[in-house]
């Protein structure tokens, strides 16, 4: 069967282009659609609580007008002695006075009645309005997760963090106002704000919960960082795994050294798997990988249930991403460890979980990594070309890493494997049909697609005579010497990163 292969890369670019209209369609209705009902979740929540404790401000005014109507009789009769005026102007002052230090919203010594309502309800409002704020700017990708406060908000977040007896919810809402408040140069610094948060840590008249919080909410935090050192230095506290590991996040930012230390000496004397993973996993992104984590890996994989989540994995995809910045020099080993990783069924998909944008993702068994750029495996010929010839480069083998490095999108082709065959490199298919290099003109595009039910390596070449022709790759002779890279467009593969934010990153 031939095709003009001119046909076939223009229908393939129209299918990607019409994908990419139609994602970026799709996303547009879906990311309006939830504002559109966070934000009406949040008002009718808002406006719950506000009716309510409005009523009880109505009620509270009702009862004080009565009040009112009760002394009239003696205002009535005062009024021959000081003047109707007088009086007028009396009750208009004392009613301007109350309902001026109800509606006050700085700390005032009356706690009591219509001022604690109202502040309580201007409180509750305040919190919402900003968590409101915070998830939709989020959502939008605006504000860089910074949120800003008046002079009085802030002062009004801080009275309740400094307050033991502030419920849970108010409590932990407040403490991610004021800490996404402070900014990237609030984190990076220590300032009163940030010592006076920290200082809730060793304050016993706070619960657990709330201590804990204030942990979580600092462990990026420079202000924390003197509290979280000792922690981890202090060998006689008998500090839990938590906790230590939330110092170690912390200390970790801001002393490399004391914490790959750390990681080393509770890599394999912790008790939790996560957590030694997670201790592993940072000493592979600080190129302090070694035969210590070959063991626990080994350790994992033996511990390993068809209920488990094969944690080992995430140590995997660890290596695989600190491969792909490694210097030309260790591009062998990177590639040996990526063509390991497929021959056990490492997989590069892409694809949607729930109602999220599809993403690019990296999959083995049923674990999957979204953490790696796709250029940055995709992008990078000279790795793709070593992944490839890692093992020798039959039939088979190119079908093995031409699944690999193919993806889809709703039918539509994002990447596929391209090889540029040297003169003396020959194709044979299954129809007897032999072509060498030197009759090809420039690329051969290769990909797998069934065929009567089972996968097959097709390929579609120029001849230099210029007729396209199309067959299934049979067998593959001086493989080794022909050229291998990845065929996308850049805009449209690193559409499929997925979006972090400093919400994500920092909170």
């Amino acid at each position: 069967m031939q095709k003009d292969l001119t046909t076939l890369l223009a229908e393939r670019d129209a299918q990607q282009h019409k994908a990419e209209l139609e994602k970026l369609r799709e996303e547009n209705l879906r990311l309006l659609q939830q504002v559109s009902d966070r934000i009406d979740l949040a008002k009718a929540e808002i406006t719950d609580s506000a009716i309510t404790k409005t009523m009880a401000v109505l009620d509270h005014t009702r009862n004080w007008i009565l009040g009112i109507f009760t002394v009239l009789a003696f205002v009535i009769a005062a009024a021959s002695f000081i003047g109707i005026n007088g009086i007028s102007n009396k009750i208009t002052a004392i009613a301007t006075d109350n309902v001026r230090n109800w509606l006050r919203f700085e700390d005032s010594d009356n706690d009591t009645g219509s001022h604690k309502i109202l502040n309580d309800l201007r409180t509750s409002a305040l919190l919402d309005s900003l968590t409101v704020r915070s998830a939709r700017d989020n959502m939008r990708g605006v504000g860089l997760g910074h949120v800003t406060l008046t002079p009085a908000e802030k002062a009004r977040l801080m009275a309740l963090i400094l307050d033991p007896a502030t419920d849970d919810a108010q409590f932990s809402d407040a403490l991610n106002m004021v800490v996404k408040s402070r900014g990237m140069f609030g984190w990076m610094s220590e300032d009163r704000t940030g010592k006076q948060i920290v200082d809730i840590l060793t304050n016993n008249d706070y619960s657990n919960s709330k201590r804990a919080y204030v942990m979580y909410a600092m462990r990026r935090d420079r202000s924390l960082y003197p509290l979280a050192l000792n922690i981890i230095n202090d060998n006689k506290a008998h500090y839990n795994e938590n906790m230590l590991m939330d110092a170690f996040q912390n200390v970790k930012l801001f002393d490399e050294q004391r914490a790959r230390k750390f990681a080393q000496e509770k890599m394999n004397s912790f008790k939790r798997a996560d957590d030694r993973v997670e201790l592993a996993k940072y000493l592979i992104s600080i190129g302090a990988d070694g035969p210590a984590i070959d063991d626990l890996i080994a350790e994992l994989k033996k511990q390993e249930t068809p209920e488990s989540s094969g944690s080992y994995k995430l140590l995997i995809f660890a290596r695989i991403s600190q491969s792909l910045k490694a210097s030309p020099q260790k591009i062998p080993v990177a590639a040996g460890l990526i063509s390991t990783q497929i021959d056990a069924g490492l997989e590069a998909t892409i694809r949607s979980f729930t109602d999220e944008k599809p993403a690019f993702y990296l999959s083995l068994g049923n674990n999957v990594d979204s953490s790696i750029q796709p250029e940055n495996l995709m992008g990078n010929a000279e790795l793709v070309d070593a992944v490839v010839k890692a093992k020798p480069v039959s039939a088979a083998r190119l079908q093995r890493v031409s699944d690999f490095f193919q993806t889809t999108d709703r039918k539509a082709w994002i990447t596929t494997l391209m090889m540029t065959p040297a003169a003396i490199t020959q194709l044979k298919f299954d129809n007897g049909q032999q072509v060498r290099g030197d009759e090809i003109l420039d690329a051969v595009w290769l990909r797998v697609e069934k065929k009567a039910g089972q996968p097959a390596l097709i390929a579609s070449w120029r001849s230099k005579t210029g007729q396209v022709h199309e067959g299934v790759i049979a067998d593959v002779i001086h493989g080794d010497k022909a050229q291998f890279h990845v065929d996308f467009n850049r805009w449209q593969l690193n559409s499929y990163s997925e979006q972090r934010t400093l919400d994500s990153d920092f909170y």
